[in-house]
């Protein structure tokens, strides 16, 4: 039985072979094999079989169909390639039903797709975006991964408008969300993250503005390697590759060559001009002389209008310089590349990206709490090291706790005291401490102390502290002064409603860093600068 299944199977493949090999001969000569009939035509029975099918021969347009997708086309175009706009402005228009004698395409029709109704069968969203790149509507036709075969039917609908509905379905799609309003980050698609075995790149995320590298982190599971605020990258990369990057002395060169190539082809273009309107005057001149009866002069005539002739189309064929570049445009360059580090900030982010990423091949990060070693690859082969110190930020995931500190707190927590517990993590304050202690699940053997009842606020010492608030006297003189913790004082002003001075509130942390003395437009590099 095994040996009989097995030959069972051998003959299905085979048969299998075989009907393939038939049909793409069937395809090839334009046939019908099967699959949903494009809207807009029909399939004429050209014989049926012994077991009842019908064999079906090429497709043929269905004008009350065809003029209908004619009508979605031009609505798809007028409304700039977007089918939903196209599919409300259309919303009263629908495809006719097939009558009696063309019942059997109801089940071979794309239309099948579409929800029925009793006036015909309704446009979808879907059902345009077909139609515009269905190249059967222009009668190509094209089966599987064979030749197309152009002229193969007759075409449903003209070609200029099924082109342009072509060109507006298969255009990239535009960015959706909040991305539409946020511009790419400087550095988007240059940084690639080095703590790993193998480099990754690192994801900027520009309507937060921040980078990130998010190798094992997927779904809300795993840990997120890196997330920093942009300017903490920007600030400094930018800062060093402007200060090494003065275009003027090797610009100018450049500049000066294209000015002159410029100003030659202006100059070759006023010069084919003169020539061809001189050989029309020539010839319009040996027209008139043509027909005057003398024989040998008519002769030198004819050879001189043949010559100008000859010219006359040579210099037609002949391509025409053409100025794609400027005199104005080289003078914006100039001005553009000389003002560049004073002028960077008003430029837009998109034009900074796209400069970088001409003078920049990657940038290499290697970081940890503490610092960020950045390595810039520049094009031109050199590298350059940026070392950035790295400043905590407040609630943001580079405080989140690390494998080793939980381990140290479940090592310490159960039976160790305060100040050995925050011995060994000195990054954390005892109040975060605690509530991660809870997180885990962790309980504490030893008894804490009994706190004490609150002290009430008297009212010169109110008034003390809201003169040092409002004043602008840092928190720990406050505290220092009126032996009272942060939280109380703090409390205690948003209660009352004091205003702190904005110089005395919290500020950013600023970003410091160091670098490589490193000069990239020196001598040995400018050779490969050109070859750039």
């Amino acid at each position: 039985m095994a040996e009989e299944f097995e030959d069972a199977i051998g003959e299905l493949k085979l048969f299998r072979k075989r009907m393939h090999r038939r049909k793409a001969q069937k395809a090839a000569r334009g046939e019908y094999v099967g699959g949903p009939v494009t809207v807009s035509f029909i399939l004429p029975i050209v014989s049926q079989k012994a077991n009842g099918k019908c064999e079906f021969g090429k497709y043929e347009p269905y004008p009350p169909h065809a003029e209908v997708v004619i009508q979605v086309l031009r609505e798809f175009v007028r409304q700039n390639g977007s089918a939903l706009k196209a599919t409300q402005r259309l919303a009263d228009l629908s495809f006719p039903c097939f009558p009696s004698q063309l019942a059997y395409m109801e089940g071979l029709s794309a239309l099948m797709m579409c929800p029925k109704t009793p006036g015909g069968y309704r446009i979808t969203p879907e059902l345009i975006r077909g139609l515009a790149t269905n190249i059967k509507l222009i009668g190509v036709w094209q089966w599987g991964d064979t030749e197309p075969i152009t002229n193969n039917h007759e075409p449903a609908v003209p070609e200029d408008l099924f082109l342009a509905a072509y060109e507006l379905a298969m255009r990239k799609g535009k960015p959706k969300g909040r991305a539409v309003y946020s511009e790419p980050l400087e550095y988007s698609g240059l940084l690639w993250c080095c703590n790993h075995p193998y480099p990754e790149p690192i994801s900027s995320h520009c309507s937060e503005g921040n980078y990130r590298c998010q190798r094992d982190y997927f779904r809300g599971q795993g840990q997120i390697c890196l997330d920093i605020d942009h300017r903490f990258i920007d600030e400094p990369l930018t800062t060093e590759i402007l200060r090494q990057l003065d275009f003027t002395p090797y610009a100018e060169e450049v500049l000066a060559r294209l000015e002159a190539q410029t100003t030659q082809d202006k100059i070759s273009q006023v010069d084919r001009t003169r020539q061809v309107a001189e050989l029309e005057r020539r010839l319009e001149n040996l027209k008139s002389y043509l027909g005057c009866g003398d024989r040998e002069r008519e002769e030198v005539y004819w050879a001189e209008y043949k010559k100008a002739t000859t010219q006359l189309e040579e210099l037609r064929v002949k391509p025409a310089p053409e100025i794609k570049v400027t005199v104005t445009d080289i003078q914006q360059v100039r001005d553009f590349l000389s003002q560049l580090s004073s002028k960077w900030q008003a430029y837009p982010r998109s034009m900074h990206n796209r400069l970088l990423k001409l003078l920049i091949e990657r940038v290499e990060l290697r970081y940890d709490r503490e610092k960020v070693e950045a390595t810039i690859i520049w094009r031109a082969g050199l590298e350059q090291k940026v070392i950035i110190n790295r400043p905590l930020a407040r609630g943001s995931r580079d405080k989140r706790w690390a494998d080793e500190e939980d381990k140290l707190l479940k090592m310490l927590w159960p039976s160790s005291s305060r100040e050995a517990v925050q011995a060994a993590l000195p990054n954390r304050s005892w109040k975060s401490i605690g509530c991660h202690a809870h997180y885990l699940k962790l309980r504490r053997e030893r008894s804490s102390p009994q706190s004490s009842p609150q002290k009430r606020w008297r009212p010169e010492e109110e008034t003390r502290a809201k003169a040092m608030y409002e004043a602008g006297i840092s928190l720990a003189d406050i505290v220092a002064e009126l032996g009272r913790n942060h939280t109380a004082i703090l409390n205690k002003a948003c209660k009352q409603g004091w205003h702190r001075p904005e110089s005395a509130k919290w500020q950013k942390a600023q970003v410091t860093w160091g670098t490589d003395d490193l000069r990239v437009l020196q001598s040995g590099s400018l050779g490969r600068w050109r070859c750039l």
